[in-house]
């Protein structure tokens, strides 16, 4: 299983589950799914997620800390 690494980039945007569970258009209950590594996201959730922290793609999946 890829692990995302939705939660760290969020919290450098300092940006909260809901914030951007808002602006990804899904709910905070998923967001933390994914952020969990419980859920794993379709390719249409990934893209919204990165728009919304302006950030592409592949560094959902490759972030360096």
């Amino acid at each position: 299983m890829i692990v995302f690494h939705i939660k760290e980039i969020r919290i450098k945007k300092n940006l909260s589950q809901k914030q951007l569970a808002e602006m990804s258009g899904i709910s905070k209950s998923y967001l933390s799914e994914l952020e969990s590594n419980l859920k794993c996201p379709t390719i249409l959730v990934l893209c919204k997620i990165a728009d919304a922290l302006k950030v592409k793609v592949e560094d959902l999946y490759t972030y360096k800390k």
